[in-house]
């Protein structure tokens, strides 16, 4: 016993990990596939980057620089838990929510003691109830591509088949990508959304006035 209360005394404090951020050719590969809804996921599933397109399909209520600050910057598992605007994008939430559950299972199994991961977790167990259900749920699996039906409030209803493809450099982060088959009523939906984002983007990213107020999820 006092050889084990010894170990534990001088076991040593986690530290708290550095902010992730995307490497620059990470930054060369987002630009790459600017024609599609785009973001890079971290390991806990913060928004590190992303294009305009994806900024404006999932979180255009967001300030499109958010993801820059890690102090503001928004993180997708508590924005569809804890934020109303993308609960109501998704036309089928608890099938984006067991999905969502399932890939953070996969990142506790990895990393068991990362502390900001630990409070991730925490939080959402707090605030949602949802969560705790889908999290208590064993059967619930992660998921690399599915179809999602979104309702969104600019151009209506849109379904995009969302894939997660991983960065080689970066392991531990992830491209998420939207398409949509071509030349369907949903592609013409995200070119129209396109054209409305680029026509407030370049004022409203020049200038650094964000054209709403930015909330911080």
């Amino acid at each position: 016993m006092d050889r084990l209360a010894g170990g534990a005394r001088r076991a040593p404090l986690l530290r708290r990990p550095r902010p992730e951020k995307p490497a620059d050719e990470t930054r060369d590969l987002l630009r790459a596939v600017d024609g599609v809804p785009a973001t890079v996921l971290g390991r806990r599933t913060d928004v590190l980057a992303w294009n305009t397109l994806g900024h404006a399909l999932l979180a255009g209520h967001l300030d499109f620089r958010d993801p820059d600050d890690p102090a503001r910057r928004p993180n997708m598992s508590r924005m569809l838990f804890l934020d109303p605007h993308c609960q109501e994008l998704h036309a089928d939430w608890k099938r984006k929510a067991r999905a969502v559950v399932g890939n953070l299972r996969i990142a506790v199994g990895r990393h068991p003691e990362d502390p900001l991961l630990a409070e991730l977790i925490g939080e959402l167990t707090m605030k949602s109830p949802q969560f705790v259900a889908l999290w208590g749920d064993h059967r619930v699996a992660p998921c690399d591509a599915a179809d999602y039906e979104l309702h969104h409030p600019l151009v209506g209803t849109v379904t995009v088949t969302q894939q997660t493809l991983s960065i080689a450099r970066s392991p531990e982060q992830a491209l998420i990508v939207c398409t949509t088959p071509a030349g369907s009523s949903s592609e013409e939906a995200l070119a129209l959304l396109r054209q409305a984002s680029d026509s407030r983007a370049p004022y409203a990213h020049s200038v650094g006035v964000p054209e709403k107020p930015s909330r911080q999820v």
